[in-house]
């Protein structure tokens, strides 16, 4: 009998053959739309509250470079992919694959990128590699079965995330087959986060250091330093068992090339937590001056309450998270962009006041995951109103159109969009015949 193929090896061979022109056509419009979603809230992200602090930080630890920061200049390799990661981030309107809650392109992109610039290749390899990343880090979810991951407190972007961000790295570094497996294994060895940071910037930090970790995997490897080829399995210490008392390692591998989780991964076009997607959906749909509200009763998932049902409004994340400031915001400005959270608009009397006394929030144990119900107690009334599927979840996915949109409005105004930086560039990566190009063009001039 021939040696068992450990489900890392099994996974790894499906990632190092896949090729751009071999996937199906929905897999390669999922990857584009995930990867360009990511870069537009990158540059939108840029103005974000933290980045200043975090690019000081950066400087102090790894100093300067060459690598590309998106609607920044330039700094060393590991600063740029931290503030990449944490720009993509910043406003919270990056992807989730609902079934792990866990935002992916975080992790994956911001790493794809950096070493896709490093070595220069085609926008056809930075997005296969992409889709490898994407895949391994939902499957992963799946694999440390993620309801009871979540039941330790763990949080799976920086554990599933930088693990499937290192196979993205890894691959564009061009490590062979043993090269690859210990890259994943140096991945586990940096893999961590609890939801003890929700409410801080730790939460954000996770995914930060998920696309370092990617970085720092594949380049010790490219060298000859790995970690564990089994990193995932192995009896003492893999992390399936490590991280999860009911692990599922089947999910890792059933179906490969068949069907694909990444085809789960939804999208946001609000700047504010997945689990709000909805409530900003059926509020944005009604035509009704605040003035007229009375009253606003919101019901939430267990998940979502549980997250963002009684946060306060104190700091630009806390307020993306918290469904009272962002119903009364959506019903006071008829609109939800980065501007409602900043600190003029989260000290603003009528917002506050609307939000403080006339918002209350629920549990409603019924509610699937991503769902709302609103009643509205109006001077004409009581409106009820309902969605159980967000717009850019995949039952609801955003139009090409709308899509773009999004783009335009993440680059207006920004370093790139001053310099005429068209977005559709992001939606046609596979045309890029040079990655730093790309990254030169959407950095400071």
């Amino acid at each position: 009998m021939g040696e068992r193929v450990s489900i890392e090896s099994e996974l790894l061979e499906f990632c190092r053959g896949l090729r751009w022109a071999d996937l199906p056509e929905a897999v390669r419009r999922g990857v584009v739309t995930l990867s360009a979603d990511a870069v537009a809230n990158a540059v939108a992200g840029r103005r974000a509250a933290d980045v200043r602090a975090l690019e000081a930080v950066n400087e102090d630890l790894y100093g300067p470079g060459t690598s590309t920061v998106i609607a920044g200049a330039t700094t060393s390799l590991v600063g740029a992919v931290g503030l990449n990661a944490f720009q993509v981030t910043a406003y919270t309107m990056c992807d989730v694959y609902r079934p792990g809650l866990c935002h992916i392109t975080p992790e994956v992109v911001p790493a794809a990128l950096a070493l896709g610039e490093l070595y220069d290749v085609d926008g056809e390899t930075l997005l296969t590699a992409i889709a490898a990343g994407v895949e391994v880090t939902a499957r992963l979810c799946d694999a440390f079965n993620y309801p009871v991951l979540r039941s330790r407190g763990w949080h799976t972007p920086g554990i599933a995330g930088a693990m499937g961000a290192s196979v993205s790295a890894g691959l564009l570094a061009g490590l062979d087959e043993a090269g690859l497996a210990g890259c994943l294994g140096l991945a586990g060895s940096q893999a961590g986060g609890t939801f003890a940071a929700m409410g801080t910037m730790a939460v954000k930090f996770h995914q930060l250091r998920g696309a370092q970790a990617a970085v720092i995997a594949a380049l010790h490897a490219r060298r000859g330093l790995v970690g564990s080829p089994t990193v995932l399995s192995a009896t003492d210490g893999g992390l399936l068992r490590a991280f999860s008392d009911d692990p599922r390692p089947q999910a890792l591998n059933e179906d490969l090339g068949r069907s694909w989780r990444l085809l789960d991964v939804s999208t946001r076009p609000y700047p504010a937590a997945s689990t709000l997607q909805s409530l900003i959906n059926v509020l944005l749909a009604e035509d009704l001056p605040a003035e007229r509200v009375n009253s606003v009763e919101v019901e939430l998932p267990e998940e979502a309450y549980r997250l963002g049902g009684e946060a306060g409004w104190e700091s630009e994340l806390r307020a993306m998270q918290s469904a009272r400031y962002v119903a009364a915001g959506v019903l006071v400005r008829r609109s939800c962009w980065t501007d409602l959270f900043e600190e003029s608009s989260r000290n603003d009397p009528v917002i506050t006041a609307f939000a403080a006394q006339r918002v209350r929030t629920s549990r409603n144990v019924d509610l699937p995951d991503g769902a709302v119900r609103v009643t509205l107690e109006t001077d004409s009334g009581v409106r009820h109103l309902s969605s159980d599927v967000a717009q850019g979840d995949p039952r609801n996915p955003l139009t090409p159109d709308q899509l773009l949109e999004k783009l335009r409005r993440c680059v207006a105004g920004s370093e790139p969009g001053r310099r005429g930086f068209d977005p559709r560039r992001l939606v046609e990566m596979e045309r890029e015949s040079s990655v730093a190009d790309v990254m030169g063009a959407l950095r400071q001039g």
